[in-house]
């Protein structure tokens, strides 16, 4: 048996792997001729509306809305949809914190549901989560995978519920023929620097087929402002008029982010999403099988995955060594390696203190809202998932040796660590 590096051996790799984002020569040049011409917001210049439309193109609907970045798409979208104080939101109790903030910006409270094995929202813990106060259900296709979407939907129309899709980290997966993001009422998705591809940092889109709702959003994106009667003038050369017909916030990108994500969705079929898919698929395919995996990324021809990561469940019974241990014996072999990222969300401070806005702590103490304890609440699944899922990067930027490099480096710890 190999010594392993964390003990003094030789590193499975030893070479570097590639950054990500990772961006090329065009990008840099179309950014700088948008510095140069001075029209680098989106009023003055046309970049924005054209990665709007190409992204709505790209996912098969009728409306994108463009904003700042993933946390602004979310809280748009439902504010647009109309929830708001007294109201409560589902939301998976495992994935990043914007997922469930987004109700509590909108002035709701979260309600917070466990996850399956998938490490998705797990469709038959729902409805014991609904109450007469329930408006919306937040999905999140976490790590490139697709929920469940059928029983979900099923269970929102039964209920009356709008149904968000957090696209974060999916760009690209598939159910059931259908793009993630298109499925529900509305969909969201993040250009932040980790995400399948980024904008320069920062970015978000919200996506619908509802032109009703589609003209909210860009209303609430853009301090309230009656966007529609804007663009008629714009078409009329009139005079701009500032009409506000809501409160409403700054969440627009700039034309920088818009050039930006312009560019990477124009590589993102014929190079990035295929990259992934293949270094996805090629661990998966020497990973399944081994006896140290209980579960693996879901990838069917109903789910198909677009791998943002590719996280695996592992039989901690057969370990003689904690899941962190494990991780870090891993990283030290020279791969990127990861656990996961987030705690359950109900356990973060915010919840457990109810810290809200202002010193009144809003929504939290508004008198419209029940009065929810997060410190009762205990999602099982999550836990357990968090305590034993070790993940692994497929960026676009890897090739099938850096890909192999982490499936052996993973083998050589499971072969040193494993009862």
């Amino acid at each position: 048996m190999s010594k392993l590096a964390i003990d003094g051996g030789e590193k499975t790799y030893n070479g570097a792997f590639p950054m990500w984002p990772s961006f090329n020569e065009k990008v840099y040049d179309k950014v700088v001729d948008i510095l140069k011409s001075g029209k680098v917001n989106y009023w003055t210049g046309k970049v924005g509306m054209e990665f709007e439309k190409a992204w709505a193109k790209w996912l098969g609907v009728d409306h994108a809305i463009s904003v700042a970045n993933g946390t602004c798409a979310l809280h748009t979208a439902l504010a647009s949809l109309g929830v708001g104080p007294g109201d409560e939101v589902i939301c998976t109790s495992y994935s990043f914190i914007a997922s469930s903030f987004c109700a509590l910006q909108a002035g709701a409270l979260p309600v917070f549901c466990d996850v399956g094995t998938d490490h998705l929202l797990d469709p038959t813990k729902i409805e014991a989560a609904i109450t007469e106060r329930t408006k919306a259900i937040v999905v999140v296709h976490l790590y490139g995978m697709v929920a469940d979407m059928d029983p979900i939907m099923e269970i929102a129309k039964k209920h009356n519920l709008y149904v968000v899709e957090d696209c974060a980290q999916c760009f690209g997966g598939v159910y059931k023929g259908k793009k993630a993001g298109t499925i529900g009422n509305v969909g969201c998705f993040s250009f932040c620097q980790s995400k399948h591809f980024t904008t320069g940092g920062e970015g978000g889109m919200v996506v619908t087929n509802d032109e009703d709702l589609a003209w909210e959003c860009r209303s609430f994106r853009d301090h309230g402002y009656d966007v529609k009667a804007k663009l008629n003038l714009l078409e009329m050369e009139g005079k701009q008029l500032y009409i506000h017909r809501r409160v409403g916030f700054n969440f627009r990108m700039t034309e920088i982010q818009s050039m930006i994500g312009l560019m990477e969705l124009e590589r993102f079929d014929s190079w990035n999403l295929p990259n992934r898919i293949r270094n996805g698929k090629m661990l998966i395919a020497q990973l399944k099988d081994h006896p140290l995996v209980k579960y693996c990324p879901v990838d069917t021809e109903e789910r198909q995955n677009s791998f943002w990561w590719a996280p695996f469940v592992l039989d901690t019974d057969k370990l003689t060594v904690s899941v962190a241990d494990f991780i870090k014996a891993v990283a030290a072999e020279g791969v990127p390696v990861y656990s996961v990222l987030w705690p359950e969300m109900y356990k973060e401070q915010a919840y457990t203190d109810r810290k809200g806005f202002g010193v009144a702590g809003y929504p939290f103490n508004d008198p419209r809202s029940r009065n929810i304890d997060y410190t009762k609440f205990n999602c099982k699944m999550a836990n357990w998932m968090t305590d034993r899922t070790i993940s692994f990067f497929t960026h676009p930027v890897y090739t099938e040796e850096h890909t192999q490099a982490m499936i052996d480096a993973f083998k050589k710890v499971a072969a040193a660590y494993m009862k």
